[in-house]
């Protein structure tokens, strides 16, 4: 690459600068890996360096691996994509007649109508993990008190649950579990060799383990995983193995010959289906993959996000190149990196930009508690335009989640009242304050709080549920 030494540096000073403590990024041209890199340690407790070799959970970019199994298996027949669902799986059930009407295909492209957790569900299903075959089962039966949040093909709606029940017709057509069809049928033949979508599979000593500010960084108290969420959120894959799956779609694209799909499945997953909007690389979805471009070259990827954990994933098949970085920290400098990355690819020189405001409060919060935070969050404020800091609405959401994880409930609920003086019409800061008096047994200012994010917010139909499942403390 024409700017790896300054990708390099820049990637670097984004760590320093947003407090990164590990990361692995490669980079992938036609059939070789031309750039890799790995920064800082697996593990602030044990200090254990990032190797080639260290193994990070990549999250949601889990999604394409899945849609691949999927689209393998309508390969051979045993699924056909645009019949019901529930022709695979009958145990499915839902208080909505509609999802009846849902296909595997709606799935991958998330148009199912299916709901998704918040981040305070998914909270309660990593304090309480399972790890045995029949937790997706149980997700199923789960669903039985869950309403769609549109109609079946009407409209995107990114759901993990809808991805985790792909996992259970993976299982049911297949005849073997999820884990061991993707181990077997997608990583081995894509030379993963070391990865896996069961965490006991993954050596310790090897395992870069998730962070969060709490309010300074430091390892987090919870590791984000539950067997019924293996097939949205949870393969596990060293930098090396990514790299080669990135060769592996490039190989597609460039020949448009058999891997592990036909040319014909792997152009329906990279043909937009749906559009989502946002970010340019990000505008329409695929089959497991988003869709879009980046300074005029075609994008195909996906982000990964957990508590504690980040990556991303983007290939240009028209340049024949692909990126992949992981690394062990949450947070928006995902996007910073993810620039910087895509700006090297296209022979840009690339820039390490502005940190969000959630650092320099956190760091007041840790120095001088919540007084100290306040202060620096209203100087930020009248400063818009700081050339070293940007001042977005959900960044504190995300510095109270992480609160949350490191059970500051307190502290979460002060940060995100400063979130409302700044952002009082984004509704999302509301949905967090009214979940975390929950968490504290308030339920009538909970209530309350659902009741302002339905006003500002009338057509969020998980809200709702929610608000009816509360009722008022009697007096």
């Amino acid at each position: 690459m024409k700017h790896a030494s300054k990708l390099t540096s820049v990637i670097q000073e984004i760590i320093d600068r947003w407090e990164i403590p590990g990361l692995a990024v490669g980079v992938v041209r036609g059939s070789d890996i031309v750039y890799t890199k790995v920064f800082g340690v697996q593990s602030l407790e044990t200090n254990r360096p990032v190797t080639p070799e260290s193994i990070f959970c990549v999250a949601s970019v889990s999604k394409p691996f899945v849609a691949t199994a999927a689209m393998q298996l309508a390969e051979l027949g045993k699924l056909e994509l645009d019949t019901e669902l529930i022709r695979y799986l009958p145990s499915l059930e839902m208080a909505d007649e509609r999802y009846q009407q849902i296909t595997p295909r709606q799935l991958l492209s998330h148009t199912s109508g299916m709901p998704d957790l918040d981040e305070a569900e998914y909270l309660e299903l990593w304090k309480h993990p399972e790890f045995d075959a029949g937790a997706s089962a149980r997700l199923v039966q789960s669903l039985k008190n869950k309403r769609l949040i549109a109609n079946p093909g009407e409209e995107f709606g990114y759901s993990n649950i809808g991805y985790n029940i792909l996992g259970s017709v993976i299982t049911a057509v297949s005849g073997v579990s999820f884990e061991e069809y993707m181990k077997e049928k997608v990583l081995k033949p894509s030379n993963m060799r070391d990865s896996s979508f069961l965490l006991d599979d993954i050596p310790v000593d090897r395992l870069a383990v998730p962070h969060i500010r709490s309010p300074r960084i430091r390892t987090s108290p919870i590791y984000p995983y539950h067997r019924a969420d293996n097939p949205s959120s949870s393969l596990h894959a060293s930098i090396l193995d990514m790299c080669q799956w990135c060769m592996m779609c490039l190989e597609q694209c460039r020949h448009g010959k058999d891997t592990i799909l036909k040319p014909v499945g792997f152009d329906a997953m990279i043909k937009p289906t749906v559009g989502r909007g946002g970010m340019p690389i990000f505008q329409d979805m695929g089959l497991g993959w988003n869709i879009g471009d980046y300074k005029g070259a075609k994008t195909v990827g996906h982000l990964g996000g957990s508590a504690g954990l980040n990556s991303f994933l983007v290939i240009m098949p028209e340049k024949d190149l692909a990126v992949t970085l992981m690394f062990n920290a949450e947070s928006q400098s995902i996007y910073r990196l993810l620039w910087a990355c895509l700006d090297a690819l296209v022979e840009e020189e690339p820039h390490a930009k502005t940190v969000s405001w959630m650092i320099p409060i956190s760091q007041a919060l840790a120095d001088g508690g919540i007084e100290k935070a306040n202060d620096c969050a209203t100087r930020l404020r009248e400063h818009e335009n700081h050339e070293a800091y940007f001042v977005e609405s959900s960044s504190l959401i995300m510095l109270a989640q992480q609160l949350m994880i490191g059970e500051e409930s307190d502290l979460a609920i002060a940060v995100l009242g400063m979130n409302i003086d700044a952002f009082p019409e984004f509704s999302d800061t509301y949905i967090l304050l009214a979940r975390a008096y929950l968490s504290n047994g308030d339920i009538d200012r909970a209530r309350s709080y659902l009741e302002e994010a339905l006003r500002l917010d009338p057509g969020n139909t998980q809200t709702l549920e929610v608000l009816k499942g509360i009722r008022p403390t009697p007096h």
